[in-house]
């Protein structure tokens, strides 16, 4: 959305008090109000958009803030000053970089005021004018739409962190390779995400990821990944039955990828001494066979250097020369 437009409607919300109904129970209680219409005018650059007139439901006292101060976190009015039917303020729109000043002049039926601000693209002016319509209404509705959407926006924040604790999702919790700020901060989410951590589900995830995820966690956690990797595969060294049934299978696939202490004591207990062809149709064919391969994988000579090739008969002269010289 360009500036042009969204400080449009910045400065129309407050017709949201009028246009729609709270979506939630109202928790403000409600404040007498009268309707307004208010007008607004915008010139850019040469270029004027059409005026915009709606309605609105202003407190019976009166406005007592900036029209559109609020609605926005990303706009913010500051120095605001009320000096008896003047009123005047500065406006900064982080979001979009823009400042600007505002001024708007109050009677007994209406007002007439304007916005200067000024963008990357040049300066923009906004004319305001309203009118008192009469018409008794509840200024605070608009108040209970806001008070709706943060309880939303809140439910969803906790739901997506509940379900990034679930999956062991560190970088929710640390903000590690994103730019975005962190959002998951409640302490029972990040202890559903290091209960799981602990698990050998959550060791068989993190063996996967990268070692600054692993740091990650231990930060979170307060507890060094491998120490609750050894944790975990004492355990498991401990519950090793054998290989018959698919339970087994898995606790051996587990032990075999994160547990190296317990693996070479299974291994010397099942693996060693038997070949190939006798593991064949054994459930201990898979464990065993991923041992072997494991090993070869870390006793594989390392490549042969080139052989040099021998100096000519040239260059070995000059090298011996060389040793004899004092520098």
């Amino acid at each position: 959305m360009s500036p042009f437009v969204r400080l449009s409607v910045l400065l129309l919300a407050p017709t949201l008090a009028l246009a729609a109904p709270p979506t939630a129970p109202p928790s403000v209680a409600p404040e007498p109000g009268v309707e307004w219409e208010n007008t607004v005018e915008m010139q850019m650059a040469g270029f004027s958009m059409p005026a915009q007139t709606t309605k609105s439901c202003v407190p019976k006292k009166g406005m007592t803030g900036p029209p559109g101060a609020g609605k926005d976190d990303s706009c913010k009015a500051t120095n605001v000053k009320n000096d008896g039917k003047r009123m005047s303020w500065s406006m900064v729109c982080e979001k979009e970089k823009m400042t600007g000043e505002g001024e708007i002049t109050q009677t007994a039926d209406g007002y007439d005021g304007k916005m200067t601000m000024t963008t990357k693209d040049g300066e923009m002016v906004m004319k305001m004018r309203g009118k008192k319509l009469g018409t008794p209404c509840d200024a605070a509705t608009i108040k209970r739409q806001m008070v709706a959407i943060q309880a939303e926006t809140a439910a969803s924040i906790a739901e997506n962190c509940r379900s990034s604790a679930k999956e062991m999702q560190v970088w929710a919790f640390t903000g590690t390779g994103t730019s975005a700020p962190v959002m998951c901060k409640d302490p029972a989410d990040v202890a559903i995400l290091c209960d799981k951590a602990a698990t050998r589900d959550g060791i068989w995830s993190f063996l996967r990821q990268p070692d600054s995820t692993r740091s990650d966690l231990g930060v979170l956690c307060k507890k060094d990944f491998s120490v609750m990797k050894a944790q975990s595969c004492a355990v498991a060294g401990k519950e090793e039955k054998g290989c018959k049934t698919d339970a087994d299978q898995k606790l051996l696939s587990f032990i075999g990828d994160a547990c190296p202490a317990q693996t070479q004591v299974i291994a010397q207990r099942e693996c060693a001494g038997r070949t190939y062809t006798e593991l064949q149709g054994t459930c201990w064919y898979t464990f065993c066979t991923h041992y072997a391969a494991n090993l070869l994988a870390k006793d594989k000579p390392p490549a042969a250097k080139k052989p040099k090739a021998e100096d000519s008969p040239e260059d070995a002269a000059k090298k011996a020369v060389k040793s004899l010289l004092p520098f």
